[in-house]
């Protein structure tokens, strides 16, 4: 019970990862045009961050969008559900009754 119980909130944990990575980008692209002002580029942070920002998202968006077209998504999931061990017992399952039927 205690193991469900942690696997269930280690996957919610594992599904902000995400929106974390979003959120790190937007700090390190506030970082870097920072930096980039005491090198002597004049930029106004604050006038072109959220530009840039929701720039890169759409870049982001744009890419992922060409990877599901592409099908690589889907083969990344199946190559991924080989290995699960939850999908093994399932399938050997499935296998079983193939055999029981025929």
């Amino acid at each position: 019970m205690v193991r469900k119980k942690a696997a269930k909130f280690k996957m919610f944990m594992s599904r902000t990862v995400t929106y974390l990575g979003l959120v790190n980008a937007g700090m390190i692209l506030f970082l870097v045009l920072s930096r980039l002002e005491d090198y002597g580029f004049d930029i106004e942070i604050e006038k072109y961050f959220f530009l840039i920002l929701f720039g890169g998202f759409f870049i982001l968006l744009i890419f992922g969008w060409i990877d599901d077209k592409l099908g690589l998504h889907q083969l990344e999931r199946e190559h991924f559900e080989e290995r699960n061990p939850y999908m093994m017992k399932v399938m050997k399952k499935l296998d079983d009754i193939e055999r029981r039927i025929k």
